[in-house]
C-alpha cells in the first residue's frame, strides 16, 4: 500500500504513483468524457448524427431544422436506386422544408414504400425536392404521382414512447470493464420550445438521460459500433397545458446532478440527454427547439 509523502526508499510506493501518474482520468477511475456549449443550436430529430445544428442560418443553405413539417404535396416520386428516392413537390417551397438525415414520412404514393424513411433519411433537400436514401434496398418501382411528404415528432394523443425521443448533443461514451463499475453522469439542458396548435392542448415535455449500449456492426468496409436504447437513467417531465396557437414556451432549464448508474454488465455505453414531446389532447405539434447552454458528463469509477 503507498502512502504519502513517499519516502526515497519506498520503491514501491514510487513504482506506483508514476503507474497511477501515467495512466491520466484511469488513475482515478477507468474512463471519462463530457461535452459543453453555448452556441445556439436547433435540434434536428435526426436518429443518428448530426443531433442538432448550429447557428448562423439564412433561407436557401442552412435552414432552422423544424420537427414539423405540415404535408407537402408531390407531383412524383422515383427511385433513383435500390436505396435511393426523389421526391419532386407539387410547388416550389418558400425554404428548404428538412435537413440532412431527418427520417421523413412519404403517404399515399402508390406502389412506393410507405413509411418512415429512417435510416438514412433525407440527403438532400431544395425547394423543389427531397431525396432520401433507405438503409435497406427495395425492387425498382416506376415513377408514381400524388401522394404527401411530412415530418413530425410529436407523439400525439399517447405517452410519449421512446420512439419518439430526441437525441441531443449533450453525450459521452464510456467503456465499463467490471460489473462492481460505476458510472457517474451529470447534465444541464437550456432549451427553448416553440409550438403550432387549432385546439387547445396540453404538451408534455420530458427530458432524460438514456443509456445506449454498443455493438460491433458487421460492415468490413466501414467498421463501427451500432447503439441500441438499453435504459433510462433519469428523467424529469413538465407539463404544459390549455396550450392553443403559435407560440414560444419560456426557456425551460433542466439539472441532473451527479447520479450513479450501477449493476451495468462490461461494454461500451453511450450516454445521451434525450427530449420527448407528447400531447393527450388536442392537435399541439412542437415546431422547433433552440438549445443554449448545455452540458454532459460521464466517468467510470471503479469499485
Amino acid at each position: 500500500m503507498s502512502s504519502y509523502p513517499v519516502e526515497a526508499a519506498d520503491t514501491s510506493s514510487i513504482v506506483d504513483a508514476v503507474n497511477n501518474l501515467l495512466s491520466g482520468p484511469g488513475g482515478l477511475g477507468q474512463d471519462f468524457s463530457g461535452f459543453t456549449s453555448f452556441e445556439q443550436a436547433y435540434l434536428t430529430g435526426n436518429v443518428r448524427t448530426p443531433y442538432t445544428k448550429f447557428a448562423p442560418f439564412n433561407s436557401t443553405t442552412n435552414v432552422i431544422p423544424r420537427l414539423y413539417v405540415f404535408p407537402i404535396a408531390l407531383a412524383q416520386s422515383e427511385m433513383l436506386s435500390g436505396d435511393t428516392f426523389k421526391f419532386t413537390f407539387a410547388a416550389a417551397e418558400a425554404e428548404p422544408p428538412f435537413v440532412i438525415g431527418q427520417p421523413i414520412l412519404i403517404d399515399a404514393v402508390d406502389g412506393f414504400y410507405d413509411g418512415t424513411y429512417s435510416p438514412i433519411g433525407v440527403v438532400s433537400c431544395s425547394t423543389t425536392e427531397c431525396i432520401v436514401r433507405t438503409r435497406g434496398s427495395f425492387v425498382l418501382t416506376p415513377p408514381a404521382a400524388g401522394g404527401t411528404i411530412s415530418y413530425e415528432y410529436t407523439s400525439q394523443g399517447g405517452s410519449g414512447g421512446s420512439s419518439y425521443d430526441i437525441s441531443t448533443d449533450c453525450n459521452s461514451k464510456v467503456v465499463v470493464t467490471g460489473g462492481t463499475d460505476r458510472v457517474f453522469v451529470a447534465g444541464q439542458l437550456n432549451n427553448t420550445i416553440s409550438y403550432t396548435a387549432t385546439t387547445l392542448s396540453d404538451l408534455y415535455y420530458t427530458v432524460k438521460i438514456t443509456r445506449y449500449i454498443g455493438f460491433p456492426n458487421t460492415n468490413l468496409v466501414n467498421p463501427g459500433f451500432v447503439f441500441i436504447a438499453d435504459e433510462t437513467v433519469a428523467s424529469i417531465e413538465y407539463e404544459f397545458l390549455a396550450l392553443n396557437g403559435t407560440s414560444t414556451l419560456p426557456v425551460v432549464d433542466t439539472v441532473f446532478s451527479t447520479l450513479v448508474d450501477a449493476d451495468i454488465a462490461p461494454g461500451y455505453y453511450w450516454y445521451i440527454l434525450d427530449v420527448n414531446f407528447f400531447n393527450t389532447t388536442g392537435d399541439l405539434q412542437v415546431t422547433t427547439c433552440e438549445l443554449a447552454q448545455r452540458s454532459f458528463t460521464a466517468q467510470v469509477v471503479k469499485q
